[in-house]
């Protein structure tokens, strides 16, 4: 009975034994074959574009606003400050693509809210000004447009309703736009994209900037 007990017992070790490694090195190989499958993600393929250009033509527009534009900035920000430093002028501004993809959403759905579609962004030129978040500073910010009734134009919201950011000022005070055309672009002076912030602004400022790192251009 006993080498009988031992013979089973040994037997049975040895298939646990067996099977244990077995699956140890099954394992590894299942892990090995899965981890290809998830990096490999499915890409949705995307057409470029019309709006893209190639590395050449963006040297050369880069090139023309150094020769074209840059100088003069240098020679009005130095004859407009008591500074020694040497003004180095904005080339860029910069918003991570988080950003971008929360504004974007953002955007869609306040203007869902207010039952309208945006089908645009206009890029603004400014400057922070003597007092600004960075003082003598050009920079850009983005504004979203839209057909509100039958005007187009960039826009805000008011509550739940969606209006013209021409509007919100008196007409003298909004560069005589009211009831501008589609097809015109609009200008705003003295912009103060802080002043709409709490007040339904969908403006979005505040990127880094600075001149073209030298990685770039």
């Amino acid at each position: 009975m006993k080498v009988r007990t031992l013979n089973f017992s040994t037997s049975t070790l040895g298939f646990l034994v067996t099977a244990i490694i077995l699956l140890s090195a099954c394992n590894p190989q299942t892990k090995k074959e899965d981890e290809p499958a998830m990096m490999d993600k499915e890409v949705k393929e995307v057409d470029a574009p019309e709006g893209i250009i190639s590395l050449d033509v963006a040297k050369g527009l880069c090139e023309n606003y150094e020769r074209r534009r840059i100088p003069g900035i240098k020679k009005f920000e130095a004859a407009n400050t008591d500074s020694e430093e040497s003004f180095i002028p904005t080339q860029y501004v910069t918003f991570d693509l988080k950003t971008i993809r929360q504004y974007l959403d953002y955007v869609e759905q306040e203007a869902k809210r207010a039952n309208v579609e945006p089908d645009s962004l206009r890029i603004y030129l400014g400057n922070y000004g003597k007092e600004g978040r960075d003082p003598n500073r050009n920079t850009v910010f983005i504004l979203p447009t839209a057909e509100i009734g039958k005007e187009y134009g960039g826009f805000y919201i008011d509550g739940t309703e969606a209006k013209l950011i021409r509007n919100h000022w008196p007409r003298g005070e909004n560069g005589g736009q009211e009831g501008e055309p589609k097809s015109k672009a609009s200008f705003i002076p003295n912009f103060n994209p802080l002043h709409l912030q709490p007040n339904g602004s969908l403006i979005l400022n505040w990127g880094g900037s600075g001149p073209p790192p030298h990685t770039d251009f």
